[in-house]
C-alpha cells in the first residue's frame, strides 16, 4: 500500500529523472489521498492526454526499475486498459485517453481542483464528481466504499456526473447512465450513503429513456447484473 507522502517521493523521483515538463492528472484513490478521503492506495492512478508523455513516463519508470505486468489480469473484461508497471509493493496504472470505460474529456481537465510540481512532472488532481463517475465503471466493492467516503466528505455537485454521464454515452456508446444508476442505488441500499432521492429518481428516467431509445433501434444492451428498482 502507497499513502500520500509515499507518493509524492515517487513524483518527485520521476520529476527529477524528467528532461522536460510532463503533465499528467491523478485519479482514482491516488487523487482521494489529496482530498484526505483516504490514506492509503494499492496503486497509483494516472491518465495522460499526449500520448507522448505516456510513453515517457513508461520508459522512466521502466529505467527506475519497474517492470510491466499483464493488465488483463488486474482488469478483467475491460476494453481499455493501462499499462501496468510494477517495482516491489509499487504500482503505477498509466492510462492514455481512455479510463476503462470512459474518455477522458476536455470538461474532466477544466474542473481539476489542484496543480503539483514535482520536478518536471505536472500532477493534476481530478474533480470528486469526476473520481465517483470514473469508480462507476469497475464491480470492485473498494470503489464503493471509496466513492462513499468521498460523498461524506465532499460537497458534490450531483449535476456535473449526471451530464459527464451522458457526455460519455455520446462518446462511447454505452448507457453510462444505467451504469451510473446502479452504482448509487448501490451506495445508498447498501452502504447507507445521503444521497437525494430526486438525484437517484433522475438519473433513473435518463437511463430509462436512453434504454429504451437503444432497444428500440434493434441495438444489443448488455446487463452485467440485476438492475435495481429499474422500472
Amino acid at each position: 500500500m502507497i499513502g500520500l507522502e509515499e507518493q509524492k517521493d515517487l513524483f518527485s523521483l520521476i520529476g527529477e529523472k524528467l528532461k522536460k515538463k510532463v503533465e499528467c492528472f491523478v485519479i482514482g484513490g491516488s487523487a482521494m489521498m489529496y482530498y484526505k478521503a483516504k490514506d492509503v492506495t494499492k496503486d497509483i492512478d494516472v491518465v495522460f492526454s499526449s500520448e507522448k508523455d505516456w510513453q515517457l513516463m513508461i520508459k522512466i519508470l521502466k529505467g527506475l526499475g519497474f517492470r510491466e505486468r499483464d493488465s488483463k489480469l488486474v482488469y478483467f473484461n475491460k476494453k481499455e486498459v493501462p499499462v501496468l508497471l510494477q517495482r516491489g509493493e509499487h504500482r503505477f496504472d498509466l492510462f492514455f485517453d481512455r479510463i476503462v470505460s470512459f474518455k477522458f474529456t476536455a470538461s474532466m481537465k477544466e474542473r481539476i481542483t489542484g496543480v503539483y510540481e514535482y520536478g518536471n512532472l505536472i500532477v493534476k488532481i481530478i474533480s470528486p464528481e469526476d473520481i465517483i463517475l470514473l469508480k462507476c465503471a469497475t464491480e470492485r466493492a473498494g470503489d464503493r466504499l471509496d466513492a462513499a467516503e468521498l460523498i461524506k466528505r465532499a460537497d458534490i455537485n450531483w449535476d456535473v456526473i449526471i451530464n459527464e454521464s451522458i457526455a460519455q454515452m455520446e462518446l462511447m456508446g454505452d448507457i453510462v447512465p444505467l451504469s451510473l444508476y446502479d452504482f448509487i442505488s448501490e451506495l445508498k441500499q447498501d452502504l447507507g450513503v445521503d444521497i437525494p432521492d430526486k438525484i437517484i429518481k433522475k438519473i433513473e428516467d435518463i437511463a430509462y429513456k436512453e434504454t429504451v431509445k437503444k432497444i428500440k433501434q434493434g441495438k444489443h444492451i448488455k446487463v452485467e447484473k440485476n438492475r435495481k428498482g429499474l422500472s
